[in-house]
């Protein structure tokens, strides 16, 4: 069964920077979406079944979880599998973007990213350009 139909303007930001993550929802309600946060693994997979996000952007590094098993759990969760993410990350290295790739994730942003790149790739992936 696939999953529910996602809100396409709500956008789950997974980071546990509370600075970062309300630079990021800022900047995405300031440009017409709605952005909800997450600070931690499990709260991020909470919301992202509950509330079917039309995008995810995923932190590697959380407190209580590996960003890339996370996004592959909600890549393979049939709740959650047509939720496209967008890994958003310090790490820079190939070895990380091969396995979130792998992972299931449909792109990949490195930190720090300016307002414009972060607004145009979460209205590509939003509107299935990415």
């Amino acid at each position: 069964m696939e999953a529910l139909a996602a809100d396409k303007k709500l956008v789950l930001v997974v980071e546990d920077d509370h600075a970062v993550n309300g630079k990021v929802c800022d900047a995405l309600d300031s440009a017409g979406f709605e952005s909800v946060s997450a600070f931690d693994g499990d709260h991020a997979v909470s919301l992202a079944v509950g509330r079917k996000p039309g995008l995810i952007l995923l932190d590697l590094n959380l407190p209580d979880a590996d960003g890339v098993n996370i996004c592959r759990a909600l890549a393979k969760d049939p709740r959650t599998r047509g939720i496209p993410i967008i890994v958003f990350t310090g790490r820079e290295d190939l070895t990380s973007k091969f396995s979130c790739f792998m992972a299931g994730a449909r792109g990949y942003i490195t930190k720090p990213v300016d307002r414009v790149s972060l607004l145009q790739q979460v209205g590509a992936a939003l509107n299935g350009k990415s």
